[in-house]
C-alpha cells in the first residue's frame, strides 16, 4: 500500500496526472472557430509545452519517491525537458497575446526575431546543464537541486509574462468597450499564476501549485475565447454586429455635448467585382486587409471597431477630440499605403472605400436613428465614388 509518509510526492503526481487529462480535453476542444490560425496555434504551443511540463514533472516528483530510480543523466534530461516547457510556455504566452492584441509595428519581423533569443538561449543552456550543472544538477540520491545561476532563467520567463500584461493594462485603459476592458484585464491576471506559485511553493512544496495555476488560467482562457464566438465575426476577429449594438446603447447613453459619439459607416467599394472578378478568396483577403487597416487606425484614436455585415465596417470613438475628416483622411492613407505592395502587379486590384458619419451628442435611446444618418451619407458619398469611377 502507498501512503503520503512513504510516498510524500505520489499526491502530487496523482494530481498533475488529472491536470494532464483535463488539458488534452481542452486541447482536444480547440479549433479556428475561436480565434485565428495564428492565435490557435499559438494555444496549441501553449498546451504543448504544459503537457510537456506535466509530463516530465510527474517523471521527477516519481523519482524523488524513489518509485523510479532513471539513470543520473536521464534524470538530468527529464528535469532539464520540464524546464524548457515551462520557458516555452512563457514564450508561447507572449507571442498569444501578441497576435491577440494585434502588436503593430513596422520592424514587427525584427522584433519577433529578437524576443526569439532569450528563449532559444535558456533551452540551450537547460540543455548544457544536463552535463555542466549550470542550472541545476542532480545529486548523489538522485535529487533536483537549482543552482544560483537558475535566476536567469526566471528572469527570461517573467520576461515572457510580464511584457503582455503591461500591454493588456494599458489596452484595458484605452478602450471603451467594457467587454474588451474585461478580456484585456483577464490577460493580465495570467501573470498571477507562477507569481502565487512562486510565492506558495516554498510553503507547501508537495503541492502542485505551478501546475494547477497554470490549468486554471488556459481554462480561463478557454473559456472567455469560446465564449467570444457570440461577439466576434469569424473572418476579420473583429466585433460583430451585436456586439456594436451592445456597445452603440451603452455609448449612447452617456453622450453629451461634451463627449459625443461619432460614428463611421464604411462600405468597400466595387466589393461585388473583386469576388466575381478575382473569387471569393480574394473577396475575404480584402475584407481582412480593410481589417487590420483599420485596427491600426483605431489603436490611434482608441476607437471601437466593427464588421456591420458583407463588406460594411463601423468605427466608433469620440467626436470631441477628433475631426471627423482628419479620421476618414487617416483611413483612407493607411488603405493606400496597405495596398502599395499590390498594385502593379498582375491580377491585383485598387482597394478602396466610401464613408459616412454622425454625431450624437445628446443621450440618445434608439441605435438604429444614428446608424441611418451615417448610413444616409455613405449612400450619397457611394453614389459620388461610382459617378466618378465610371
Amino acid at each position: 500500500m502507498f501512503s503520503d509518509m512513504t510516498y510524500p510526492h505520489l499526491p502530487y503526481a496523482i494530481t498533475e496526472a488529472y491536470c494532464l487529462i483535463f488539458a488534452v480535453t481542452v486541447w482536444y476542444r480547440l479549433n479556428n472557430s475561436i480565434g485565428t490560425e495564428h492565435e490557435i496555434r499559438q494555444l496549441h504551443n501553449m498546451i504543448y509545452s504544459y503537457l510537456g511540463m506535466l509530463s516530465m514533472d510527474i517523471i521527477w516528483a516519481l523519482t524523488e519517491d524513489g518509485i523510479l530510480n532513471p539513470p543520473h543523466m536521464l534524470s538530468a534530461s527529464v528535469n532539464a525537458a520540464a524546464d524548457i516547457s515551462v520557458s516555452c510556455g512563457c514564450y508561447f504566452w507572449y507571442r498569444f497575446i501578441e497576435d491577440r492584441l494585434h502588436y503593430s509595428s513596422k520592424r514587427k519581423k525584427m522584433l519577433d526575431n529578437l524576443t526569439k533569443i532569450p528563449i532559444f538561449t535558456v533551452c540551450v543552456i537547460d540543455i548544457i546543464s544536463i552535463f555542466t550543472g549550470w542550472l541545476f544538477y542532480i545529486d548523489t540520491k538522485n535529487h533536483y537541486i537549482e543552482t544560483s545561476l537558475f535566476a536567469f532563467q526566471s528572469i527570461v520567463n517573467y520576461f515572457y509574462l510580464l511584457v503582455p500584461t503591461i500591454y493588456s493594462l494599458h489596452k484595458a485603459d484605452k478602450v471603451h468597450s467594457k467587454q474588451e476592458r474585461s478580456e484585456y484585464r483577464t490577460y493580465a491576471l495570467y501573470m498571477i499564476a507562477p507569481l502565487i506559485s512562486g510565492l506558495l511553493e516554498d510553503v507547501f512544496p508537495r503541492v502542485p501549485l505551478l501546475a494547477l495555476n497554470i490549468f486554471m488560467m488556459i481554462l480561463i482562457l478557454f473559456l472567455m475565447i469560446q465564449n467570444k464566438q457570440i461577439y466576434n465575426d469569424a473572418l476579420t476577429g473583429l466585433n460583430n454586429r451585436r456586439r456594436l449594438n451592445l456597445f452603440m446603447e451603452e455609448c449612447l447613453s452617456k453622450a453629451t455635448a461634451d463627449k459625443p459619439v461619432l460614428l463611421f459607416m464604411m462600405d468597400i467599394n466595387s466589393f461585388k467585382s473583386i469576388n466575381d472578378i478575382y473569387g471569393h478568396i480574394e473577396g475575404d483577403c480584402a475584407l481582412k486587409t480593410f481589417s487590420d487597416v483599420l485596427r491600426n487606425v483605431a489603436s490611434k484614436y482608441y476607437a471601437f471597431i466593427a464588421r456591420y455585415g458583407g463588406d460594411e465596417f463601423c468605427f466608433v470613438t469620440e467626436a470631441s477630440a477628433y475631426l471627423p475628416e482628419k479620421i476618414i483622411s487617416d483611413i483612407q492613407n493607411s488603405l493606400k499605403e496597405a495596398q502599395a505592395e499590390k498594385i502593379g502587379q498582375p491580377d491585383t486590384y485598387v482597394l478602396s472605400v466610401s464613408v459616412g458619419y454622425a454625431v450624437c451628442d445628446t443621450e440618445e435611446s434608439n441605435v438604429d436613428s444614428i446608424f441611418e444618418k451615417a448610413d444616409n451619407m455613405l449612400y450619397e458619398n457611394k453614389k459620388k465614388w461610382h459617378v466618378e469611377n465610371k
